[in-house]
């Protein structure tokens, strides 16, 4: 633990302070993520995601588990993605920061409900 003494403080003027842009949500573990993979996608650190969650072996996490996340939206890169068990297109769009119907356009999909494990996407 680290203490602050008065003199480690500085006033800041509320005109010039940066707006906060992290914020917090959840995200729920998918089978095959790990820590590294989850920050990647949020723009965080594995670090930060054990500390936020108090984990204490932070390579021991199950696909269901919700994490706390503070960070960005889910990072959107141009790519593609591999669908795994228990995935949906809302899901990967949440996960990649698009939209069901942008995936679907994007993959010739013409019922976002019928994707399978292993079927490669572009996002």
């Amino acid at each position: 633990m680290s203490w602050l003494s008065v003199y480690d403080v500085e006033t800041l003027d509320a005109s010039t302070a940066a707006p906060v842009t992290n914020v917090s949500q959840t995200h729920v573990v998918q089978y095959g993520e790990n820590l590294s993979s989850i920050a990647a996608k949020y723009g965080t650190t594995w670090q930060d995601l054990a500390r936020i969650n108090a984990l204490s072996n932070p390579s021991i996490i199950y696909a269901g588990q919700s994490l706390n996340v503070v960070g960005g939206q889910p990072v959107a890169t141009s790519g593609y993605c591999v669908v795994e068990y228990g995935d949906t297109l809302s899901s990967i769009a949440a996960q990649f920061g698009t939209t069901v119907e942008r995936l679907a356009s994007a993959n010739g999909i013409s019922n976002p409900n019928l994707i399978y494990a292993g079927q490669v996407l572009k996002f």
